[in-house]
């Protein structure tokens, strides 16, 4: 075994992705083209839906689902502030409103029950992230949905390989997102998919993301659109990626359930729990030190020592960061009145933001590597 820090970000890129590069660059069709349509179609039949749309990033796919849906400026979406930035980012690139709630202490997840106590006459939406890889409780947000005539946004950016029930997300609400960055379960560099099972939108979809082309193509646009498309050198990588997908997600599956059985017998840790019927993607594993006497700094610091890269990531929630402090000068601010972030307070949330972090479950780990952050996790916090 070599002594490299052992890492919380290891793409497995190699030969058949350099090679599928190499083709694109030779063919010198580097837009958007033939790989990527073979990705969409993998990619559908992973995620059990009808349609995948690619696109060149995680957050325009959620810039893409927010434009397809029928929100107008004003409307409020509910969603989580233990999240990347993005989730509310593009809430507000189209003038609607986050409105953020708490998440369930076990699962880090929103919290079903503070979605229904949140609704007002001006909520057309709900937001879930599945956050780590771990789904949102969908089928009780798609009830009170279904109840109360809310949109459903599905950001399953870090959730490749997640399922409730065997049905993998990305299919429960009205549209989804994932992302394809380097650090994902499933990468292209840079890269992102919008999915949905309904055929009119991923028309609106396609259509979006190309100027406002029609699927035909050409000099004719029916409404205004972006340049999302996803450059096929990043598609080539992607549609490899599928062909081994299965095994990146056990590999960290594997990974993820040692380490749970580590922490189950440390007292004062833990980690983000998987109800009954759903299978964890396992994107990070997050530890919990809400009860332990070290801070995720210390830990971080002294599992470093033991070459074991570690690092906390949504220390700061989504309202607390410098953007939501003063929205004034954000341009739908002139038509839309914003609340007052500062005033926000999320016990849970906060509680879990200042008290985590990540260990290496990438799928590239071996098995001594597993080890060693095993046996530093019970060093550090014996």
């Amino acid at each position: 075994m070599d002594d490299r820090m052992i890492p919380f970000v290891d793409p497995e890129v190699g030969q058949k992705e350099a090679e599928a590069v190499w083709e694109v660059v030779t063919s010198k069709n580097l837009v958007e083209g033939k790989y990527t349509r073979s990705f969409e179609a993998k990619f559908a039949k992973y995620a059990q839906v009808k349609h995948a749309i690619a696109c060149n990033n995680g957050t325009t796919a959620l810039h893409l689902a927010m434009e397809a849906s029928p929100l107008k400026p004003g409307d409020e979406v509910i969603t989580t502030p233990f999240t990347f930035i993005a989730t509310s980012n593009s809430i507000l690139f189209t003038g609607a409103v986050p409105k953020f709630i708490d998440v369930d202490t076990n699962t880090w997840n929103l919290d079903p029950e503070k979605i229904e106590e949140a609704i007002t006459e001006r909520t057309k939406a709900i937001m879930p992230v599945h956050i780590f890889g771990l789904a949102a409780d969908m089928k009780a947000i798609n009830d009170i949905a279904e109840d109360r005539d809310l949109f459903v946004i599905e950001d399953a950016a870090q959730a490749h390989g997640a399922r409730i029930d065997g049905q993998h997300v990305g299919g429960f609400g009205d549209v989804a997102t994932f992302s394809l960055y380097v650090t994902k379960n499933l990468v292209a560099g840079e890269g992102g998919v919008v999915t949905t099972n309904n055929d009119e939108l991923a028309e609106t979809l396609v259509s979006l993301k190309n100027h406002g082309r029609t699927l035909k193509g050409g000099y004719k646009h029916v409404r205004v659109g972006y340049n999302f498309r996803l450059a096929d050198v990043s598609g080539a990588i992607a549609d490899v990626q599928m062909d081994k997908i299965e095994d990146l997600v056990k590999a960290r599956a594997a990974n993820a359930e040692y380490y749970r059985k580590i922490v189950d017998e440390i007292e004062g840790i833990d980690y983000q729990h998987v109800p009954s019927g759903f299978t964890h993607g396992n994107y990070i594993f997050g530890i919990d030190t809400r009860q332990s006497s070290l801070t995720p700094a210390e830990a971080v610091a002294k599992l470093k020592e033991f070459r074991v890269l570690a690092r906390p990531i949504y220390a700061t929630l989504s309202y607390q960061q410098e953007s939501f402090k003063d929205l004034s000068n954000w341009r739908w601010s002139q038509f839309v009145n914003y609340p007052d972030y500062n005033q926000i307070q999320l016990p849970i949330a906060e509680a879990i933001g200042i008290n985590h972090f990540e260990v290496p479950v990438v799928p590239s780990l071996t098995v001594e590597e597993r080890e060693v952050v095993g046996q530093a996790l019970i060093d550090v916090f014996s």
